[in-house]
This record gives structure tokens, C-alpha cells and sequence, in this order.
């Protein structure tokens, strides 16, 4: 599109008097393919013209007319659209969608810009459960989305492991050695909660705990080697969990790391006049008009806290990766623990703060019914209340396993349901994520995440299956270029209009931090591509004309293409076989 974007500009710019890149700027997909292919809105003119925009883009349909590769300009309210001749639209969006060497979507606006983002971030010693999805899910989408737009992207999981709650881990483990039980992480939170158990009863424990984890603190050898163990055995947990969900990291920064760091921020952060005392806390207080609390950087027993670690942790990140933007993907419960780190940010003079942003999302919930066993989702960690996450997906697998075997009619999708169940059943979990906007609260329920039909991940996975299928039955290679001028009909066109619009959808997803767009446009696609692929009687693929036949398979190749772009961004496989 963006070819086109500059034929129009160049013909603009003289009529309003800009610069032609700025021009092209302004142009984007009609909303309404009836409109046209691309257009624009005429409302930056109007100052400038001193014209109404609807006037303006009147004036300007009349004066461009008509010239390839357009074959009509026309005004619609303040907008004005460009139709382009189909057989060269054709050609261009359909054999760029198929370039092997260029994923469709990718772009260069992050070019030579680095972007970190910091997600899922569990505590260490507690399986990851189900609250951690989010997090983890729309990070992971994001980050590959950044590097579909060309960012370098730096992938960091800030764990939570620091706290005195290893030292009541030490005191359980220290009593139950002797029994020479493995510590997986199951055990750790078994551990964990047992300490509670007892406490309850006998108060000294605590106190025994506080006691661990000064060791800790001072560098201890025995606390040190079981810290290192619950760590090792945490990570491998989280890592086996993140591999079933397709998601990775650069970087595995604990809260630890960060210790040695705190004094200096601290001292900075005085030095620039910013924190005083208040009740025998350390506080740094904000200007009335930011309308926030004072951000509480030591308590008064000298301890600090998250926001005093995310402080050192972002002078950190920014000595070192030298990010143009940090992402935090956090549920928006922190709101304000992170507009008070921003702030204090701001105020000791980082032009690098504003380039900080939280990306927020809603709660995830569950329906009645998904779990038949009755696990409760609310409660406390330490009484033993809580989902795990590796439950969660095999109860998927599970559940997408009766539904292959039920329906499969391919006796070699029968003999692989095992491994097809887990991309399923894990692809209904995470599609689950992006079902509506990340700001709007997610509810989880088993019919609408596994549903073949509807707006689910299997869905989309199943219209890739039902693609690559009809590619077997061609049967031939499809050269790298092919004539597309034989795609005609309404529908067909609509289904290049939108494949041309996916690169667009990831500018903004990637802009706006919203991987529910790039699952929206999988599903028009799919719908699209569907009402083509249904309407047998007079969109037949493979038929006897071979021109036609070649066009209408390169057409099937080109949307099966874009939908394995859009599901890896999201981070969902792509099947060849359902």
C-alpha cells in the first residue's frame, strides 16, 4: 500500500501545500471497502484553506480525476478515497503477502529503537497460577509484535525473589530435611503453606523466619544455597510452563539483583532534593497538581519497598539497554504505584521517563463450570487456595482431545491427537487473553475458548488446517510470482483488501499496545476468506481454468500466510492438519 500511498501524495502535496511524506502520512484503509481502497481525512487542511473539510476533499476528488494506478477518486463527507485498479492491487498486496523473505505486517518504524518489556514477573517458590496469564500472554504478544514493527526488543521477567517469606520457607525445609524430600515447586508451596499452619499455633516461628532471612540478608552460606535451590527449582518450573505457552525471555532479573542498587538511587534521589522524612518513613512528595499520594521509599524500620526496587531496577534498565521505551505489563491495580515511579522519575530530571508506560489490562475470571472439580479461584496462596496455570492447560489438552477424536474424520489427525490436543487446548487458553481489549475484565469459559465455530483460537486454527488443506490438493508448487489480474468477483477483492490492511493493523496494535487488535482482524480475515471458500458454486478453487486456478490458490496461500503471521504474534501455532 504504502507504493500507492506515494502516488497520491506526490499528486496532493502542491494542492495543500505540504510535504509529500507528510501527506502520505495521513492515508490508511477505508474502513468500508465500498469507499474505496485507501483514503484520507481532509480535516489537517482545513486551517490552512480556510475550507470546510467536506468542501475540501469535494475540490480535491474534482481536481486530481482520475490516473492510474487509480481508477477512481472520490469525496465521502470530509474523506477522500482512492480506488485502485484491482488486477495491479492484486498483484501487489497478494505477491508481497507471500514474500518468504518478508513476514507481511513487518515495518521499519521501530528501526534502530529499542523498546524492554517487562512481563509475567511470578514470585519465586509459588507454581505459576492462573492469575499470571495476562501478564504473561499480552507481553509475550507484544514484545513480537515490537519486533514485527522493527524494534530491537528486550525481554525481561522481573521475579519475586526476595522477602522474608524465604525465610519461613527456610524454617519449614530445615525441619522436613532430615526426610530427604525433592523440592520441586510444588513442594516449596506445600512448604510454604505449612509454615503458616504452624505459626498459627506457635508464634516463635516467625520470628525464626525473620531471623533466616537476615542470614539471607548478610550473605550466609546456608541461607544463600537454599535460596539458590528454591530459585533453580522455580525457574526450571516457570521456563517448562513458558516453553507449553510459547513464550520467552531475554533476561530472568530478580528483585535480588537489585539490592546493592538501592542505596545509590537513593542517594541521587536526595541529592536532587526530592525525599524527606515524614512520620520516620523517607518520602518523596509530589506537586499538588499530580493529585498523588507521597511515594514511600523506606518504612520506619529502614525496610524498602517495590517502588523503591523499581527505581533502582529503571536507572538500571536504562544504563544498560538504553530503551527508547519500558514497558511494564501490570494489572492496572497498580495504577498509581506506578504513576508515583514515573513521577519520582520525572522529577530527578530523566528526559528517558517519558518514554515509561504501564501498560494495564483487567481482571480474569471464570465462569460456572469450568472447573469441574471444584477449585476455587479467590483465596490466599498460603492457605492453599489457588488455580495453577499447568491445571489449566491440561485441562484444555483434555477437553480438546475428546473434541479431535469426536470429529476428526483424518485418520492421520486421529494417530497425532495428542500433540494436536496441546496446540489446541493451549491455543483456546491464550486466544482466551485476547477476546476483547486488554483494558476489559476476561471471562474464561471452556464452550467459548474451545469453540470450532466461533470466536475462539481453534477457530483460527482450524481455518489455517482447512487453507493448508486445499494447498495439498492443488498438489503443485505455486511459483513465487503469480499473475493475480484473474481475481474479479466482489468477494475475491474484499479478500485482498483485507490482507492488505494487516500491515496497518499491526502499526496500531503495536502503537496502541493492543494485541485484541491483531486477533479482531484474524477473525475478519477468517469470516472474509470463509464467505469466499463457502460460495462453491461460484468461487470453485481448483477448476479447469488454470490461470484462474493458480490465482485462486495463490489467494488461498496468501491468507493462509497472514493468518500463521498473526497467530504467532499472538502466540498460538499454526496447524497444517485438524
Amino acid at each position: 500500500m504504502q507504493r500507492y500511498f506515494a502516488a497520491a501524495a506526490e499528486r496532493l502535496a502542491p494542492l495543500v501545500n505540504m510535504e509529500p511524506v507528510a501527506v502520505a502520512g495521513l492515508f490508511g484503509p477505508c474502513p468500508n471497502p465500498e469507499m474505496g481502497d485507501f483514503g484520507m481525512p481532509c480535516f489537517p487542511f482545513a486551517k490552512a484553506l480556510k475550507k470546510a473539510p467536506a468542501a475540501i476533499a469535494q475540490e480535491l476528488a474534482a481536481t486530481l480525476g482520475v490516473q492510474a494506478p487509480f481508477v477512481a477518486v472520490t469525496a465521502t463527507g470530509p474523506y477522500l478515497n482512492f480506488r485502485i485498479a484491482p488486477a495491479s492491487f492484486a498483484n501487489d498486496v497478494l505477491n508481497a503477502a507471500r514474500d518468504r523473505a518478508k513476514p507481511w505486517g513487518s515495518g521499519t518504524s521501530g528501526a534502530g529503537k529499542t523498546v524492554l518489556v517487562d512481563y509475567s514477573s511470578p514470585n519465586i517458590a509459588k507454581p505459576l497460577a492462573i492469575h499470571h496469564i495476562r501478564s504473561t500472554i499480552i507481553g509475550a504478544a507484544l514484545a513480537r509484535l515490537y519486533a514485527l514493527s522493527g524494534w530491537n526488543v528486550e525481554r525481561v521477567n522481573h521475579l519475586g525473589d526476595w522477602g522474608t517469606n524465604f525465610g519461613q520457607l527456610m524454617v519449614s525445609y530445615k525441619k522436613e530435611e532430615a526426610a530427604g524430600k525433592s523440592v520441586d515447586i510444588h513442594e516449596l508451596l506445600r512448604l510454604y503453606i505449612r509454615f503458616h499452619q504452624d505459626a498459627a499455633d506457635d508464634e516463635s516461628l516467625q520470628g525464626e523466619a525473620k531471623a533466616w532471612f537476615v542470614k539471607l540478608e548478610q550473605g550466609d552460606a546456608e541461607a544463600r544455597r537454599l535460596w539458590k535451590i528454591f530459585c533453580d527449582e522455580s525457574l526450571k518450573s516457570f521456563q517448562a510452563l513458558y516453553k507449553k505457552l510459547n513464550v520467552g525471555f531475554d533476561h530472568y532479573i530478580g528483585e535480588s539483583f537489585y539490592n546493592d542498587l538501592i542505596d545509590a538511587t537513593l542517594q541521587r534521589i536526595a541529592d536532587k532534593g526530592l525525599s524527606e522524612m515524614s512520620e520516620g518513613a523517607l518520602v518523596v512528595k509530589f506537586p499538588e497538581a499530580d493529585n498523588m499520594p507521597p511515594c514511600l521509599l523506606r518504612k520506619q524500620d529502614g525496610s524498602t519497598l517495590y517502588a523503591t526496587r523499581d527505581l533502582a531496577a529503571a536507572e538500571y534498565r536504562h544504563g544498560r539497554f538504553g530503551f527508547d521505551k519500558c514497558l511494564y505489563v501490570v494489572a492496572n491495580q497498580q495504577e498509581l504505584h506506578f504513576r508515583q515511579v514515573f513521577g519520582v522519575l520525572k522529577r530527578m530530571g530523566y528526559a528517558w521517563a517519558d518514554g515509561m508506560e504501564h501498560v494495564k489490562f483487567g481482571m480474569l475470571s471464570f465462569g460456572e463450570g469450568v472447573f469441574e472439580d471444584g477449585v476455587r479461584v479467590t483465596g490466599s496462596t498460603r492457605k492453599g487456595r489457588i488455580v495453577f496455570l499447568e491445571d489449566v492447560l491440561e485441562k484444555a489438552k483434555a477437553r480438546a482431545k475428546d473434541l479431535i477424536l469426536e470429529n476428526a474424520r483424518d485418520d492421520e489427525v486421529r494417530a497425532g491427537a495428542e500433540a494436536l490436543a496441546e496446540t489446541i487446548g493451549t491455543g483456546a487458553v491464550i486466544f482466551n487473553e485476547f477476546i476483547q481489549r486488554r483494558m476489559k475484565d476476561v471471562i474464561f469459559t471452556w464452550d467459548r475458548a474451545l469453540n470450532l465455530q466461533g470466536d475462539s483460537g481453534p477457530y483460527l486454527q482450524y481455518t489455517h488446517a482447512r487453507l493448508s488443506s486445499v494447498l495439498r490438493k492443488y498438489g503443485a508448487a505455486l511459483p513465487e510470482t503469480i499473475d493475480f489480474s484473474p481475481l474479479a468477483t466482489p468477494v475475491e477483492l474484499d479478500v485482498v483488501r483485507c490482507i492488505a490492511r494487516f500491515p496497518e493493523v499491526v502499526e496500531r496494535a503495536t502503537r496502541d499496545c493492543e494485541p485484541a487488535m491483531v486477533a479482531e482482524y484474524l477473525l475478519g480475515l477468517s469470516a472474509e476468506f470463509n464467505r469466499f471458500f463457502t460460495d462453491k458454486a461460484n468461487h470453485r478453487i481448483i477448476g479447469d481454468d488454470a490461470a484462474l486456478t493458480v490465482a485462486r490458490v495463490g489467494l488461498t496461500d496468501a491468507v493462509r500466510r497472514v493468518l500463521a503471521v498473526g497467530l504467532g504474534v499472538l502466540g498460538l501455532d499454526a496447524p497444517e492438519r485438524m
